[in-house]
């Protein structure tokens, strides 16, 4: 197993960052990713050594297990304080996911999301860029944005521009929210093995952020209210529900969407069968069932390839073990932490038969494996629905538009921020549909 958690590491500075760097660089490479788990699959004492859950019955083992294998292993990523993402099971966080999906019972995310994408879209029509234009800066960050501003109600406008005076026009203003909590974000993927300077940027940025979201108090309890949490609710919990909507839900939100538009994009003929759905439907694409189902069936399966999150760790506070499908259990020692390859368990050919082939509709609706990618039973993101009705809106946005293609070449078709996406240049026909 590694090193025991909550230490502080001992690594120079220099050596500290080219791990932070090779952590990122291995990331950005799902390939290699499947390749080291298809090896870990095979000689599963590998795993046992290295502690490695990569069989999916050894991943569904470790997930279900919460005493056992808990989430405190991401506490010290938090930054921006405590959240749903970095408690152990227990009362305390049945109590604020109770809290948390009350806030999400708020938003109608497909609809929120409908329409910020054509907000965006009228938009590119008006822009000199056009017909290139960023993925992210242009597009996802703000869909993303105002399909989630409804669950903080009256403080949105607080919390993203730091004034009740509504900050819709401003898009500097939203910008730089954006950019905030998505420094914020970046510290959960790289954590406490983070550079001095990523990690300074991420606290000041925290910072920040929980300044707006303390301002907004009195209103986020008028949003409470209206979700029937206001009678014992403290400020404590609004604030950290409100933090987590912010720096969770939008910057992973948006990270998703960039890579399954790149995932997409490898595969011009997926792309293109599913843009000769789209166009004939026109303004109906939106709302469309069955079209809707067919996009969401290709968003888990293009999340399935890129999941944001292919590996997790999980702390081991006393001594345990789980069935890795070597000879032996793969033992755990207490202080220890387990890494939750989920990416490697989502192409386990054993579990799945065939399961390299891109097959959108292979997946029968009870199989939890095709929601894998979100985590399992009650360690499930809270927000999965609310996060697929938006890529789902998203993508369609993208697919009533002329055919897309890179504007740039090689390497930089996609550029990172640390492990963060910071853009993604497209370019598309000279004319937009009327």
């Amino acid at each position: 197993m590694s090193a025991p958690f909550g230490q502080p590491d001992p690594s120079p500075p220099g050596r500290r960052r080219r791990a932070y760097a090779l952590q990122c660089w291995i990331n950005r490479h799902p390939l290699l990713l499947r390749g080291v788990g298809a090896l870990l699959r095979r000689f599963p004492s590998l795993g046992n050594r290295f502690g490695v859950a990569a069989r999916r019955s050894a991943v569904r083992q470790v997930l279900r297990r919460t005493q056992s294998f808990t989430n405190k292993s991401h506490a010290t990523k938090l930054v921006a304080g405590d959240f749903l993402i970095g408690m152990d099971a227990g009362p305390a966080y049945d109590a604020d996911k109770k809290r948390f999906a009350a806030l999400l019972g708020q938003l109608d995310a497909a609809g929120g999301a409908n329409r910020a994408a054509k907000d965006c879209i009228a938009d590119l029509r008006l822009d000199k860029a056009w017909p290139t234009f960023d993925l992210i800066e242009d597009y996802l960050m703000w869909v993303v944005l105002q399909a989630l501003k409804p669950g903080f109600g009256a403080a949105a406008d607080r919390v993203v521009s730091g004034s009740a005076v509504s900050a819709a026009p401003d898009r500097a203003l939203g910008r730089r929210h954006m950019l905030e909590v998505r420094h914020v974000a970046a510290h959960l993927f790289g954590g406490d093995g983070a550079p001095a300077d990523v990690q300074r940027r991420a606290e000041l940025c925290a910072a920040a952020l929980n300044a707006r979201i303390d301002d907004a108090v009195p209103e986020l309890r008028l949003a409470a209210a209206k979700a029937g949490l206001a009678s014992g609710t403290s400020r404590a919990d609004l604030s950290r529900n409100a933090r987590g909507l912010a720096w969770v839900s939008h910057p992973v939100t948006v990270q998703a969407g960039a890579l399954l538009v790149h995932e997409l994009l490898n595969r011009p003929a997926v792309y293109r069968q599913l843009r000769e759905l789209a166009q004939p439907l026109g303004d109906k694409a939106w709302s469309d069932t069955d079209f809707r189902k067919d996009v969401r069936a290709h968003v888990l399966e293009l999340m399935r390839f890129r999941p944001v999150f292919p590996a997790l760790a999980r702390n081991v506070p006393r001594e345990a073990c789980f069935e890795s499908g070597a000879a032996a259990d793969a033992v755990c020692k207490a202080g220890s932490t387990v890494i939750v390859f989920t990416l490697a368990a989502l192409f386990d050919s054993r579990a799945t038969p065939d399961a390299a082939r891109f097959c959108p509709h292979r997946w029968l609706a009870e199989d939890d494996a095709r929601m894998l990618m979100f985590g399992l039973g009650d360690r499930q993101c809270p927000a999965k629905e609310q996060a697929l009705d938006i890529l789902v809106s998203a993508l369609i946005g993208l697919l009533t538009l002329p055919e897309l293609s890179w504007a740039e070449r090689g390497s930089r078709r996609i550029r990172y921020d640390g492990p963060m996406v910071s853009g993604m240049r497209l370019r598309a026909r000279a004319a937009l549909p009327a």
